[in-house]
């Protein structure tokens, strides 16, 4: 079966259940149309929640940077005032951690 005659098929047979429900009194918001506003709706508001994950993402790698800055800058101000044959080691170590 073809795949566009099988949704013509099954937005059919939703008309169809609508139909059906609105003529006994149940409820006549089941259609292809309120379906298709429904999922539209789901895909924006998904949509809405990635941006809003990645925007968090993006902060919290802002603010591992800035404290990686700071360390590298404190760790600078120490290493002015070590001596030379200590310096050499503790920059390795800088070196392995950031």
């Amino acid at each position: 079966m073809n795949k566009d005659t099988l949704i013509n098929f099954a937005l059919g047979q939703l008309d169809n259940l609508g139909y059906e429900l609105q003529r006994r009194g149940i409820s006549g918001q089941v259609n292809r149309h309120n379906l298709a506003a429904l999922a539209m709706t789901q895909q924006q508001r998904v949509k809405g929640e990635i941006t809003r994950a990645e925007l968090q993402i993006g902060l919290q790698k802002a603010r591992v940077q800035k404290l990686r800055n700071q360390a590298n800058q404190t760790i600078d101000q120490i290493l002015e005032h070590v001596p030379a044959p200590l310096a050499a080691p503790l920059n390795k170590v800088r070196a392995a951690v950031l």
